[in-house]
């Protein structure tokens, strides 16, 4: 009992180890600014309060997949606001991420201080985290974010053949984010069918694993429906194009990356072959231990979680219209790869060094370590002081947009409807608590609305056609904001009071270079904003 309270502790502490870590280099850094959190938690705080800015296209769209995590923060998000939530969330799955970490860790064989080099290197070695598709595992909070966290215990539970609670982190991994809990179930069941399909010969056990795993993943089950069977409108663009490559080809379009994007990618496997090659060679009188099967498992699962990767490269020249690539082929390999590859390098790296060398590799670690911690240390007092400011440019407000977001809230009715740019100013519903027509990066989860969103964009532009040609080799959002940003403020009186009578809207802001024959209402040194009166 005393060898078990002493290792919870162990454990216990590590944990907050990591947490720390995670915390110094992520908790303060831009909260619901340029990250997700700046549609996602207005997102949960609509769901939970919709009195708020019940007129706002978007954000009273279906939550569809995010309807759990909208459900969970969307009171706290009432209660306490944005910026709070956004701490308070991250925390929550800072200490998630960092226990199946541990835990991780642990069933591996690696002590803490070559953890934290492992982690660091995931996180910091490349920009995006993820390798060629730019996921990432830690950052702000949504819905991906935990599940993610969820399926770090669910690896955790599946190298240790502990197959029921294994069921219910996947299934909640799926509630959480259909398409990461999706592609993690797949990858799984893949493994178990290759290497442990004897532990499933009891039917009965077989049947209670499934049916955890259906109950935890229940939420994602009305999101699945609907994409299976709603049918998309008939148009020029089929939706499934617009949301690959249109909104998203950095995540979902392969011939749109790069050209060297492989060299990571291919830097990552050689990382993976090299580790396992050494932990082969250095422990042939281990085969059966339990973590050298642990090894061997995570690195067969991690290749596992590279088929529908390589699977999308097939796809890719072929699916012109991206129905096929909008469910997130490189989703999860570009995530496992980098994360189980560096932990996997950093094993070896301590297996190597045995006796005094290994007290040498310890020391450098620790020497690693407090050189990462005492830099983001340095950023995150930065942060904190940012954040007596909030919002401040940490969020992308410069004092005139706030003074005239201020202004719009203070002195326009509850739920008027501004015009506002189709790209920049991606907070201004947060910031006004006013509804507005569109904006190019807040994407409608159902694929039937992104019709919609595309002749909101549109009009938003002068009903310019800003969208690429059938080429898909290029990541044109670039070109793709420019020409939407470009259109807006060029809209002349009449477009603009067009814009105003479809939408039942009597207010436009934008930048004061843009002078329309209309009243103005307020105007600062950088913005202006017209009110037209009811004849």
């Amino acid at each position: 009992m005393k060898t078990k309270e002493i290792n919870l502790k162990t454990i216990g502490l590590q944990i907050l180890a990591v947490t720390a870590f995670l915390s110094l280099g992520f908790l303060l850094k831009g909260n619901v600014g340029n990250v997700n959190e700046v549609y996602a938690l207005p997102l949960a705080k609509q769901f939970a309060d919709p009195t708020w800015v019940p007129g706002d296209w978007y954000y009273n769209e279906p939550a569809g997949y995010r309807l759990l995590f909208v459900a969970l923060f969307g009171h706290l998000a009432v209660a306490w606001g944005l910026l709070a939530t956004s701490i308070i969330g991250r925390l929550i799955y800072y200490i998630l991420i960092s226990s199946g970490l541990v835990l991780l860790g642990r069933k591996l064989d690696i002590s803490l201080p070559p953890l934290l080099v492992g982690i660091s290197l995931f996180l910091f070695v490349n920009h995006y985290q993820g390798m060629a598709a730019q996921e990432w595992l830690v950052g702000g909070v949504e819905s991906k974010s935990f599940a993610y966290s969820f399926l770090l215990f669910a690896i955790y539970l599946m190298l240790g053949g502990q197959y029921r609670l294994m069921a219910l982190m996947l299934g909640l991994s799926a509630s959480f984010h259909v398409l990461v809990g999706g592609w993690a179930f797949l990858a799984v069941v893949g493994w178990l069918l290759w290497r442990r399909r004897k532990d499933f010969v009891d039917i009965s056990y077989l049947g209670s694993v499934v049916l955890i795993y259906l109950v935890a993943s229940g939420f994602a089950i009305l999101p699945v429906l609907q994409q299976l069977f709603t049918r998309a409108p008939t148009g020029s663009i089929q939706p499934s194009y617009l949301f690959v490559f249109v909104r998203a080809p950095h995540h979902l379009n392969p011939l749109s990356w790069d050209s060297d994007w492989w060299l990571l990618p291919l830097a990552y496997l050689l990382a993976l072959a090299i580790s396992w090659f050494l932990l082969k060679r250095q422990q042939q009188s281990e085969q059966s231990s339990p973590e050298h099967i642990a090894r061997k498992s995570l690195v067969e699962f991690t290749l596992i979680t590279l088929v529908p990767f390589v699977l999308g490269l097939a796809i890719a020249p072929f699916d012109t219209q991206g129905k096929l690539l909008q469910y997130f082929f490189f989703r999860l390999g570009d995530i496992m790869l980098p994360l189980n590859s560096c932990l996997l390098l950093v094993c070896t790296l301590e297996q190597t060094f045995i006796g005094s060398k290994q007290r040498l590799f310890s020391l450098l670690c620790i020497l690693l370590l407090s050189i990462a911690f005492s830099i983001l240390s340095f950023n995150f007092s930065h942060s904190l002081l940012a954040l007596t400011q909030f919002p401040s440019k940490e969020q992308g407000v410069e004092p005139e947009w706030q003074d005239m977001c201020t202004w719009i809230k203070t002195n326009t009715p509850h739920n008027t409807l501004i015009i506002s740019p189709p790209v920049e100013f991606v907070n201004f519903t947060w910031l006004t608590e006013r509804p507005t027509i569109a904006k190019f990066r807040l994407t409608p989860s159902v694929s039937a609305s992104l019709a919609e969103w595309d002749e909101r964009l549109r009009d938003l532009s002068g009903n310019i056609n800003p969208w690429p040609s059938k080429d898909n080799k290029k990541d044109k959002r670039s070109e793709i904001r420019h020409a939407l940003t470009t259109g807006y403020y060029s809209l002349q009186t009449p477009q603009v009071e067009s814009l105003m009578l479809k939408y039942q809207s009597n207010y436009f802001v934008t930048r004061t270079q843009h002078q329309l024959e209309l009243p103005i209402a307020y105007q600062n040194s950088l913005y202006i904003f017209y009110h037209k009166t009811e004849e």
